[in-house]
């Protein structure tokens, strides 16, 4: 991602008293929410779609990634877009599926259908998102859902050509899926991008393949209203080769994200691990 462009006179900020000194100009100083422990850490491997990410104190790294839930039984429906399923389990014994359905036009629909018995059956699928443009089909990163162990809220995280541009979108339903909230945009960009989501109460955590890096890199979005606003946004891998399949894990203020690193084509990739603490 581009550096904002340095004026002669903006060289150098001085905190005085919560407020930042730049150039010649008295402005608010805004401290990172999110402080790194360090430089990501590594190990061998690679992230691939069926792997999730979880905070594991006892775990080397403090982390350990675990087959991502799938269900005994899947929602089905006409145009559903098989390798786009995805699901998570809730509070209790609920579940929630998610999928991309194929319209006659090749654009989507986001779909979200609930269980009450731990994915046994499943009501009837409502509509997550319904703005995607595209002529896609299947052909895109699936859906990230990820269900709150607090609140049992649902958050869904994917890139679609939405009405008002391309780009990577959030949605979520504090109403047990039987309504969700209007898709809030984490960023634009029209290259189709992988993203993960991650909750603990009211903070909420996105992180995305950011889709305007001209070398693929990682952006994270933190609100901490329960994902109805992104307040800040930031870069979020390290600049040592590409970055993709992003994880994301909160316990906590804790977090970690994890991505697939890659120094070149025809390189053995390699796991990235970053924490850090949300400080607010």
């Amino acid at each position: 991602m581009k550096s904002p462009m340095k004026s002669p006179l903006h060289i150098r900020a001085a905190a005085v008293g919560g407020l930042c000194l730049l150039g010649l100009t008295l402005v608010a100083c805004v401290p990172s929410p999110l402080v790194w422990d360090g430089e990501a850490t590594r190990r061998s491997g690679a992230l691939g779609d069926s792997v999730g990410l979880e905070l594991d104190p006892e775990a080397p790294d403090g982390v350990r990634f675990p087959a991502l839930w799938t269900p005994a039984v899947w929602p089905d429906e006409p145009g559903l877009c098989v390798t786009s399923r995805r699901a998570a389990r809730a509070l209790g014994t609920e579940a929630y599926a998610s999928w991309f359905q194929v319209k006659p036009d090749s654009s989507v629909l986001l779909r979200v259908a609930r269980s009450d018995d731990g994915g046994l059956t499943w009501n009837a699928p409502v509509t997550a998102d319904d703005t995607d443009v595209g002529r896609a089909g299947c052909g895109r990163p699936a859906p990230y859902i990820a269900a709150d162990s607090l609140n049992g809220y649902v958050h869904l995280a994917y890139h679609l050509d939405a009405r008002e541009g391309a780009g990577l979108f959030f949605t979520h339903t504090m109403e047990r899926g039987a309504l969700f909230h209007q898709p809030v945009p984490i960023v634009y960009g029209d290259r189709p991008s992988a993203a993960a989501v991650a909750s603990r109460g009211d903070t909420v955590v996105v992180v995305y393949e950011d889709p305007n890096s001209r070398m693929p890199r990682l952006g994270l979005a933190l609100s901490r209203v329960q994902g109805h606003i992104f307040e800040h946004r930031l870069s979020a891998s390290d600049e040592t080769g590409e970055a993709r399949t992003p994880r994301v894990a909160v316990r906590g203020t804790r977090m970690v994200i994890a991505w697939t690193a890659s120094q070149r084509a025809g390189t053995t990739p390699r796991i990235a691990i970053r924490a850090g603490t949300i400080s607010w």
